[in-house]
């Protein structure tokens, strides 16, 4: 447990390596955006978003399950531990962002061009938000459609990051249960793939850093937690 500890916390740092040195710099979304930069990177997102996050689960779990069993019982197990951190995560997310009720980066942007403030947005029902968001084009005649309409696509809370949360809660899990010396080009790869994706949150104006900081710390504790019980009830049955 000590090991998988140690393992996971090394994951959670380097998670943090992107949110960090946008606050290093103090940089943060500020209504500017580049078609030829960001759309890679809005191809990255798109691996979280559904319906895509769930192909995207499919492959990262056959991964792990090559990586780390082979048995039919032991496929079981993975699978449960899979559901309980990246789903359970999720859930928490779910729960969290309409307590803290912070707005996004590119609504605060739209609104203080609106002469409005985020409270305004944030009081009509989706449909409206979105009709909102369709008129960004007014005041960025340049944004690109891809853009615009991912913002209509996610008009709710900002904090914290469901996107972050859910690479951090699989990094996690590769870290916490594959060997760094066996596995280690499984493990670079997935860690490029997970910074891609938040750094890609930030980019398109629609997460602080913080809320990438706040998703992997909040993701290292849930998974650490789960961990345990899995270990003492795998060891109860053994």
């Amino acid at each position: 447990m000590i090991k998988q500890l140690k393992q996971l916390t090394v994951g959670a740092i380097l998670l943090l390596l992107p949110a960090l040195l946008a606050l290093a710099y103090g940089w943060h979304w500020k209504g500017e955006y580049n078609t030829v930069t960001d759309y890679p990177f809005y191809l990255f997102t798109q691996t979280v978003t559904r319906p895509w996050g769930i192909l995207t689960s499919l492959i990262l779990a056959l991964v792990l399950y090559r990586h780390t069993t082979s048995s039919l019982r032991n496929v079981g197990a993975l699978l449960l531990l899979i559901v309980v951190v990246v789903w359970g995560g999720q859930g928490i997310k779910s729960l969290l962002k309409p307590y803290f009720a912070e707005p996004r980066p590119y609504v605060v942007a739209l609104m203080e061009a609106m002469h409005q403030t985020p409270d305004d947005f944030y009081q009509h029902p989706k449909s409206e938000r979105q009709q909102l968001v369709r008129q960004a084009e007014t005041f960025w005649p340049t944004l690109p459609n891809w853009q615009q309409r991912h913002w209509q696509h996610e008009t709710g809370y900002s904090f914290p990051s469901g996107h972050s949360f859910f690479v951090a809660s699989w990094l996690l899990l590769f870290y916490s249960l594959l060997s760094f010396r066996k596995s280690w080009p499984v493990l670079i790869i997935v860690t490029l793939w997970a910074w891609a994706v938040m750094w890609s949150r930030m980019l398109l104006g629609m997460h602080w850093p913080r809320d990438l900081i706040a998703s992997v710390v909040i993701a290292w504790g849930f998974t650490f937690i789960v961990l345990v019980v899995h270990n003492v009830l795998s060891q109860r049955r053994s």
